[in-house]
């Protein structure tokens, strides 16, 4: 009579501990997963509605409307607030600007309140006549004026 040889428990033991382990580092991997592509869909809507409501504010021409600041409602985070300061920069019509946003979130969705801070560049020629700009603009204007004068006289003595 031929002797069948089977697993002897201890193996089989052994495997469904092996797969159980490999089981639980599967399932935490999967929510690991998940959880993360949630918080990159959520700093997804934040970021394109903060950019929608950065435009929305930049529509604005006038400095004085800008400097006071406001409130813009946001379809997904709420209701938005926003700071705005600006200066002159070294070139002509050109400010260096400074947008706080501040956004109260949306509890259905997950998304906490915050604040976003932007920096950006302003080609704005309508400021040129407002007082707090324009003793800066004619500073620079006068040194462009000075560097061409002095480029045209080096270039013309050649």
């Amino acid at each position: 009579m031929k002797k069948l040889r089977g697993f002897m428990l201890i193996e089989v033991l052994i495997a469904l501990a092996l797969f159980a382990i490999s089981a639980v580092y599967l399932v935490e991997g999967a929510f690991i997963a998940t959880r993360t592509m949630f918080k990159m869909k959520r700093n997804y809507i934040i970021d394109q509605e903060l950019v929608w409501a950065r435009s929305e504010i930049l529509k604005e021409n006038k400095y004085d409307e800008l400097r006071e600041g406001g409130e813009i409602s946001a379809p997904t985070i709420g209701l938005v607030s926003w700071d705005f300061e600006a200066q002159h920069s070294e070139m002509l019509d050109l400010y260096d600007a400074r947008i706080s946003l501040s956004f109260e979130g949306n509890a259905e969705l997950d998304i906490d309140g915050d604040e976003r801070e932007f920096r950006i560049f302003l080609l704005r020629t309508e400021w040129a006549n407002h007082s707090d700009f324009s003793a800066k603009r004619q500073q620079v204007l006068e040194l462009k004026t000075d560097y061409i004068r002095d480029y045209l006289s080096n270039y013309d003595s050649r």
